[in-house]
C-alpha cells in the first residue's frame, strides 16, 4: 500500500515538473512568434508634399552614427525661435503627412525638421528597433541643427507620435542639447507595451508579466543587450530640469492607457517638469483625424502644444 502511494506521489511531481517545463518552453517560445512580426520589418509609405500643406521644405540626407543614411525635410520659419524635430510611428503614416503641423509651427516661429526614421521609405536601414536603435536617427537630427550656425544656439524641441513619442523620450534622456520634449502616445518600454497589448488581446496579464524576462531576452540577443537601457521609461528619468508634454487618450488601442501612467509615474518620482493632456476615446494621433492635414483647427490640441512651446521652452531672445 505504501508502495503504491509512493508511485503515485512521484507520478504527480514528475506531472507538475512536466507541466513547468512546458509552460516555461511556451513563455520563451511566445517572444519568438510575436516580435518578429513587430521587429524586423521595413515599411514603405506614402510620401506628401509640403507644397500641398502650403509650406516649402527642404529635402536633406542625415547620416547617423551607425553609418545609415536617413531622409529628412526642413521646414523654415520667419525669425525663428528654435526647431522641432518631427516624429512618425511604426508603419503609417509617413512623417512628411505631418507638414501641416510644421507649417502651424513655422507660422508661430519655429523651424521643424521632420525625419523618416530608419526603415521607413526613403531611409535605410532594414528593420524597426522600437526607439532602441532609432534614437540615434534624432541624434543625426541633433548634431545637424547643431553645426548649423544659424540655428545651433537656439532651442531644440523633439516631437513624436506613437513610436515616435517614445523614441524622442529615449532620445532626449542621451542627448543633453534637446532642450524639450513632446511626446504624443508614447509606451513606457517594448516589454510594457508587448503586456499591454497581449492583455488587451485576452492574453492574462499574469503570463505577460512572467513572460517579460523572455522578451528581453530576445530583444538583447536580437539588438544586443546594451539595447535594453533605451526605453522611454528609462529615458524621462533622465531629462533633469528640461520640460516635457506628454498627450494621451484614455482608451488608446495601439499603445495603452496604462503606458502613459507609467511614464507620468516616473516623471513624477523624478520631479521631471511634465505637463499632460489627456483626451477622452481612442485617439491615437490625440489631434482629431479630420483636422490632422491642419492641426490649428483643432483647438484644444494645438493650443496645449503651442502653449508648451511659448510657456516652458528657453527662448535665448
Amino acid at each position: 500500500m505504501g508502495y503504491k502511494k509512493t508511485k503515485v506521489k512521484k507520478t504527480i511531481i514528475i506531472i507538475f515538473i512536466v507541466l513547468v517545463v512546458l509552460f516555461v518552453a511556451l513563455l520563451a517560445v511566445i517572444p519568438f512568434m510575436v516580435m518578429p512580426m513587430l521587429l524586423g520589418q521595413r515599411y514603405e509609405q506614402e510620401q506628401y508634399n509640403s507644397l500641398d500643406y502650403g509650406i516649402p521644405s527642404e529635402h536633406i540626407t542625415l547620416t547617423t552614427d551607425d553609418s545609415l543614411d536617413i531622409a529628412a525635410w526642413r521646414t523654415r520659419a520667419d525669425d525663428t525661435k528654435g526647431t522641432v524635430i518631427i516624429l512618425s510611428g511604426i508603419q503609417n503614416p509617413s512623417v512628411t503627412a505631418f507638414f501641416g503641423y510644421a507649417k502651424m509651427l513655422a507660422d508661430n516661429g519655429w523651424d521643424s525638421l521632420l525625419i523618416e526614421m530608419r526603415a521607413r521609405s526613403k531611409s535605410e536601414g532594414d528593420e524597426i528597433g522600437f526607439g532602441m536603435t532609432e534614437w540615434l536617427d534624432v541624434k543625426a537630427g541633433v548634431d545637424f541643427l547643431s553645426n548649423d550656425a544659424g540655428v545651433k544656439d537656439l532651442p531644440i524641441v523633439t516631437m513624436g507620435t506613437s513610436m515616435g513619442g517614445g523614441t524622442v523620450i529615449i532620445a532626449a534622456g542621451e542627448l543633453p542639447e534637446v532642450d524639450a520634449v513632446i511626446s504624443i502616445s508614447a509606451f513606457s518600454s517594448c516589454s510594457d507595451l508587448f503586456v499591454d497589448n497581449m492583455t488587451m488581446f485576452g492574453m492574462p496579464k499574469a503570463i505577460g508579466v512572467l513572460d517579460v524576462p523572455f522578451i528581453n531576452m530576445y530583444t538583447g540577443f536580437h539588438f544586443g543587450f546594451d539595447s535594453l537601457k533605451y526605453s522611454p521609461i528609462n529615458g524621462i528619468a533622465k531629462l533633469g530640469r528640461r520640460p516635457i508634454l506628454m498627450m494621451h487618450s484614455t482608451e488608446d488601442t495601439q499603445a495603452p492607457y496604462a503606458e502613459f501612467e507609467k511614464l507620468l509615474g516616473e516623471a513624477n518620482k523624478n520631479n521631471i517638469d511634465v505637463s499632460t493632456f489627456v483626451r477622452e476615446g481612442d485617439e491615437h494621433f490625440i489631434c482629431y483625424e479630420r483636422y490632422f492635414d491642419d492641426p490649428t483647427q483643432d483647438l484644444e490640441f494645438s493650443q496645449a502644444i503651442l502653449d508648451f512651446l511659448t510657456k516652458k521652452v528657453p527662448n535665448p531672445r
